[in-house]
């Protein structure tokens, strides 16, 4: 592995540590606060929802400027707006917050997985963002358990501190990410970036399919903690830890089958995965079977989500590249927010069960259109 692309997984590993702290632990802040389930859905939603108005701004800007400054300032706000929990003692005011925590989620995130198509190799963009995607899986997997222990060992507070010396840790790696000939090639790219519509039109597919996938996703890690409550089950800490492993353990898999034999043969088998899990997780009851659903999730998400973004980076020149990726994790973002959102009001009206058989449908749509698009857009070149 290159050493820019070493710093730049690590950095990302601990970014986004920190951000999966608060997964496991928020909805009870929430709760504590207060607040109903749909207001967890809202205040987890809303982070996702303003971090994907923010992107497109981001990833425009940083096609002019490159992508070190973009990576040092997102991480730098997620760890000061990290230590403003400390004073938050509303639902609403913890709202309002969120918004300013989700700017450093979405500069610093979309520099990175820019940075990464960057630096990968035109015959090796699979398996260097297969490198790439175990950073997030990789935080995953350790996230949500250490944000639990965290908050279980020193509460809240201490909690919320945590989070923003591992954010501040992040932005100590970025800083040694140099970027070079990289922003200079951004910086002459003005022919390319007077051609917008045309470097966005081809991420359109994969993001769309990524929007399909994330929705299932969304409802996952936001609810799984209190579905676990509710029906008795302890098991939330196993829950994630198989959910990241499975997603870790796939994407170099995934990545180089992506360079081996194109798009859909990792893409559909992936997203059915996904689809079965979440289809089985709505009537779970039995721990066993609970666990095993993380499996399945887990592997469907990783797999999909390596090869869709190894496909935006394939798709867009790299003077174009940080809107293009900006678009992707924008629908990553909407499914993920906007499907908690509307999954909380589900879960309120049909239950936890309903909830989780309506997210089970989207994947599915994601398959169809696949199939649909096979002969087509999504045909590797």
């Amino acid at each position: 592995m290159q050493r820019p692309l070493a710093w730049l997984v690590g950095a990302t590993f601990l970014h986004f540590t920190s951000f999966y702290y608060l997964f496991a632990t928020l909805p009870f802040y929430v709760l504590d606060l207060g607040g109903s389930t749909f207001q967890v859905g809202l205040i987890i939603g809303v982070f996702s929802v303003s971090s994907l108005a923010a992107r497109p701004l981001f990833g425009a800007w940083m096609d002019r400027t490159g992508r070190r400054p973009f990576l040092l300032v997102g991480a730098a706000i997620y760890a000061v707006a990290s230590l403003g929990y400390l004073v938050i003692r509303t639902v609403t005011g913890l709202l309002l917050w969120r918004v300013v925590h989700a700017m450093g989620l979405a500069t610093f995130s979309t520099a990175a997985a820019s940075l990464a198509g960057d630096l990968a190799p035109p015959q090796r963009r699979g398996t260097t963002m297969g490198f790439y995607g175990l950073a997030q899986a990789g935080a995953l997997s350790v996230g949500p358990a250490a944000g639990g222990a965290i908050h279980h060992a020193l509460g809240y507070r201490g909690l919320f501190v945590c989070t923003a010396l591992t954010a501040l840790s992040a932005l100590v790696c970025a800083t040694r990410i140099p970027e070079g000939p990289l922003a200079e090639k951004a910086r002459r790219g003005s022919a390319g970036r007077a051609k917008g519509v045309l470097v966005l039109w081809p991420v359109i597919p994969p993001a769309a399919l990524q929007f399909s996938a994330s929705i299932a996703y969304g409802a996952l890690i936001s609810f799984i903690a209190v579905v676990a409550r509710d029906r008795g089950l302890d098991v939330v800490g196993t829950y994630f830890a198989l959910l990241a492993a499975s997603s870790l353990g796939v994407r170099l898999v995934a990545g180089r089958a992506y360079d081996a034999w194109g798009p859909p043969a990792v893409l559909a088998p992936a997203l059915l995965l996904l689809a079965t899990g979440m289809g089985l997780l709505a009537n779970a009851a039995h721990a066993g079977l609970f666990v095993g659903t993380a499996i399945l999730a887990g592997t469907g998400i990783g797999a999909t989500q390596t090869a869709l973004l190894a496909r935006v980076v394939e798709r867009s020149p790299s003077e174009g590249r940080g809107r293009a990726v900006a678009v992707f994790t924008s629908c990553w973002e909407l499914g993920v927010g906007g499907g908690t959102m509307v999954m909380g009001r589900l879960a309120e009206g049909l239950g936890f069960s309903g909830m989780f058989a309506a997210a089970a449908v989207m994947p599915l749509v994601g398959l169809a259109a696949l199939l649909f698009l096979h002969k087509g857009r999504l045909e590797k070149s």
